[in-house]
């Protein structure tokens, strides 16, 4: 499996009038409720289970946070996601470390990157890492410490980001898993007949649901040059899903080799690509008809452990983003013809514990049950993990995000840019790529 054309020039930008920064396109909106990351590890912001929000900013200062395990011998799921608003795209970095027990250093648990894609700079980005996935001090710590960072020192203006923690009980039984030559096969959806609805929206919470589960789906998709959209498609365990975008012949000059990229979220909020064989994850408008692909190993418990994609239930999106015009250029509606489709694989899905231990050896969270066994907000469990009980009202003063935090530049006039960029290409970890599968 290839991740593909994942490269991205950083700019450092400078003089910006009342220290705003105004988009470089229409930004998804993240969703999650606002909160302040601490800058010092000694003191990291406190978070439960949940969507949050909040805003990195230039260069590459850390904000750190802690989480505070609820389920002895839990494993929690930790992802990052960023709408970048630099024209040059952006990158971020997080991490997870758990205090030692014999020692003051702390213990590694893992981290993980991701960076703006070269044609598509403004499609978002994320990153995600499985704390406790084996018998470790990584599984057994009360606590875990998050830090999160842009990826270069050279970042300009603010990343708004959202962090995601999912906290999964243990299971009795991980049920069935892949082989261990398993690799990644993608059989590309046959196209039906199209229809114009449902079309995308630039919001994960607003994402409209589309059930592919009994046979391909074709979208009529109209994407505006330089955005993103965003469609939700629920998996369970053991199924797998396959999407196709393709792009109809063109001898239009000014549509000619535009890009048409598609990435997958799953509810982490890591971002991934997957492709396999001679697919690309994008295509180019041209004089014959392309297509781009992209697709899942069947969802299993033990692909945490395998370092297979994806690896939790619940709703994964399906991001289609189209590369913006050139300078001066007036940005149009590009048609693509999106196709999804979800199949099932016949295998025994994990068995979690009839009841669960706080940590600490005290009674366990109240709510739970084989059924629900996700804590994906404050003493909420779910039956999978793409919820996020948090709805943001527009009409609370508190509440920001990054739709609003744009609306507050409406009559900046005039910006003064300077562009120094340094390219770097993008190198996922294993489990990304799973290069080796």
């Amino acid at each position: 499996m290839r991740t593909v054309r994942r490269a991205t020039a950083v700019a450092a930008v400078g003089l910006l009038l009342g220290g705003w920064v105004p988009p470089a396109s229409a930004e998804v909106d993240l969703g999650g409720q606002p909160v302040d990351g601490s800058t010092n590890p000694a003191e990291p912001t406190e978070i439960g289970a949940g969507l949050w929000t909040t805003s990195l900013g230039v260069q590459a200062q850390a904000q750190y946070f802690t989480y505070e395990r609820q389920v002895q011998d839990s494993t929690i799921h930790v992802g990052v996601m960023g709408a970048p608003q630099n024209p040059d795209g952006d990158g971020l970095e997080l991490s997870a470390s758990v205090p030692g027990t014999d020692d003051p250093s702390p213990v590694d648990c893992g981290g993980d990157y991701d960076t703006s894609a070269s044609s598509t700079p403004h499609a978002v980005i994320g990153a995600a890492e499985v704390v406790g996935d084996e018998s470790d001090e990584c599984r057994e710590a009360a606590l875990v410490t998050i830090m999160v960072r842009r990826y270069s020192s050279s970042s300009a203006g603010e990343l708004p980001v959202g962090i995601k923690v999912v906290e999964e009980a243990p299971v009795s039984d991980p049920g069935e898993r892949l082989p261990e030559d398993s690799e990644l096969t993608i059989q590309p959806p046959d196209p039906v007949e199209p229809a114009d609805e449902p079309q995308g929206a630039e919001s994960f919470d607003d994402a409209p649901v589309v059930d592919a589960s009994s046979g391909p789906v074709t979208i009529a998709a109209e994407v505006t040059e330089g955005t993103e959209e965003l469609w939700r498609v629920p998996l369970d365990w053991g199924d797998r899903l396959a999407v196709s975008a393709d792009l109809a012949a063109t001898e239009d000059e000014e549509l000619a080799s535009t890009t048409v990229q598609l990435h997958l979220v799953q509810p982490s909020r890591d971002v991934f690509d997957p492709t396999a064989g001679d697919d690309y994850s994008y295509a180019d408008f041209g004089p014959e008809d392309e297509r781009a692909v992209v697709g899942t190993y069947p969802l299993r418990y033990e692909n945490r452990v395998d370092d297979l994609l994806p690896t939790l239930p619940g709703d994964h999106w399906v991001s289609l983003s189209v590369e913006g015009p050139d300078e001066g250029v007036a940005a149009v509606d590009v048609p693509v013809e999106l196709t999804l489709e979800v199949t099932s694989t016949d295998a025994a899905p994990p068995t979690y514990q009839d009841a669960v231990i706080g940590q600490g050896g005290d009674a366990g969270p109240e709510g739970y049950s084989p059924e629900v066994p996700y804590l994906v907000g404050d003493g909420e469990f779910a039956a999978d993990a793409s919820g996020n009980p948090f709805t943001p009202d527009d009409a609370d003063d508190e509440w920001w995000g990054a739709r609003r935090a744009a609306g507050l530049g409406l009559g900046v006039v005039s910006v003064a840019c300077c562009v120094a960029g340094a390219v770097w290409l993008r190198s996922r970890r294993t489990n990304r790529a799973a290069a080796s599968r």
